[in-house]
């Protein structure tokens, strides 16, 4: 391709500077000694000597200039028409307000090195640091290199042959799938986010947060439990300032209609889980503003256990028009707290709401705050019960809770919707 190359280089686009300009720009954008590359003006027209304008090795300003002829033939006269060029070119770069360290000069003639070298030294006489002469079979050389393919088909139309194909694909093909990957999944990132915010805005049909254990263990080895989580809003919601909710043994433990004492049943996650939920609704002339029970729940216990689901969910036939949000828990703060023996037990907690996973807590982000804390929550536990005592489950680094938040994270959708097809379109009735 050198020879083809070298002779779309001749006659470039002759007459229009604005090409050139882009072509020449293009080249020095390859070399790695020169960044920010760009023009001086986009769309061409005069520009003071600077048809481009560098940083040269990250600390000196470098102009570029583009002397090109009509038809070049590497003649006397053509190669005198450029010394002129170049002379005038350096001259207006010197006069600008900002004078420029490099300068850097652009010609589809070929110049041998004693010519160039006279260049460099008018340039270097001016206070040029660095005068870089790229002649035409510079960048020939350029475009005829891997790195250049894509300018050279861009720009002269010269395609790839097999061989530079290969060669092309050899260096840049892990790239080119890079940057493809990278803006789809920019694209899908920003979409899910979309969809997330729009989401958002339906009432919380629950919030559950699911403690997921280091093993699988035998209900025995669990025996009595106890877990809950306060819930802080970041500002009250209806009236709603915080939230409690949790699971405990016992099924009865929290049914207040059950007449009978939930003492009387067998204590151990095996034969019972009762689990209730409390909003701390603000009131003015109550300055206590205890928590109010609005809902409880009563399941059969668990033979093996490997993950203790707790949730808040008002969920009902007819939607609650003063419930919560999903967007009402963003900022948010989360503070676990469980008997110390399973605490002991946490690999890792998982949070959803609303076909979200919310947020995902792994071993590195949990600590187990063993100091004495009483929760003061409404429910009743037996001395014997407490002897296991009460532990914070905190992130680690010294933080007090845990934050939701969706402004640094964009919520996962669990499953997505199914396309509802029109089976009968085109069957007559």
């Amino acid at each position: 391709m050198s020879y083809e190359t070298d002779q779309r280089i001749k006659n470039y686009l002759d007459t229009n500077q604005l090409s050139r300009e882009q072509l020449c720009r293009s080249v020095l954008a390859l070399d790695n000694r020169f960044s920010d590359v760009r023009p001086r003006h986009p769309r061409g027209g005069p520009d003071g000597g600077r048809d481009i304008e560098a940083i040269y090795r990250n600390d000196h300003v470098a102009f570029g200039a583009v002397g090109f002829v009509n038809q070049a033939n590497d003649s006397k006269e053509q190669k005198k028409t450029i010394t002129e060029k170049f002379k005038e070119d350096l001259n207006s770069a010197l006069s600008a307000d900002k004078k420029p360290e490099v300068f850097v000069f652009f010609t589809n003639i070929n110049l041998t090195i004693g010519e160039k070298n006279q260049l460099i030294d008018k340039a270097k006489a001016h206070g040029m640091i660095h005068c870089e002469i790229i002649d035409r079979e510079r960048i020939r050389i350029s475009l005829d290199s891997p790195d250049g393919f894509s300018i050279r088909f861009q720009h002269l139309n010269i395609p790839l042959s097999e061989e530079e194909q290969a060669s092309f694909f050899a260096k840049w093909g892990d790239d080119i799938q890079s940057v493809i990957s990278t803006g789809f999944q920019r694209v899908e990132n920003t979409l899910n986010r979309i969809l997330f915010f729009q989401e958002a805005s339906s009432t919380l049909s629950h919030l559950t947060l699911s403690i997921e254990l280091n093993q699988k263990y035998a209900a025995e080895e669990i025996g009595h439990f106890r877990l809950f989580c306060f819930l802080y809003l970041k500002e009250p919601k209806n009236k709603i300032l915080s939230v409690l909710f949790g699971r405990t043994d016992r099924s009865n433990r929290m049914m207040e209609d059950v007449a009978a004492d939930f003492t009387e049943q067998e204590s151990g996650i095996k034969y019972g889980i009762g689990g209730g939920q409390w909003e701390q609704i603000i009131d003015i002339e109550d300055e206590e503003q205890e928590y109010t029970k609005v809902g409880s729940s009563s399941s059969i216990g668990m033979d093996h256990v490997e993950f203790i689901p707790i949730q808040y969910s008002k969920d009902s036939l007819i939607r609650n028009p003063d419930s919560l949000t999903l967007r009402d828990i963003d900022e948010a703060m989360l503070l676990p707290f469980c008997n110390k023996s399973l605490a002991e037990k946490i690999k890792a907690i998982h949070i959803y709401s609303n076909g979200y996973k919310i947020k995902e807590l792994s071993p590195s982000d949990i600590e187990i705050d063993l100091t004495e804390f009483d929760p003061e929550i409404p429910v009743v536990f037996s001395e014997d019960e407490l002897k296991d005592p009460w532990a914070r489950v905190r992130p680690a680094g010294g933080f007090s809770s845990f934050n939701i938040e969706f402004f640094d994270e964009t919520p996962k959708r669990m499953f997505m919707p199914k396309q509802t097809e029109n089976s009968l379109e085109g069957k007559k009735s």
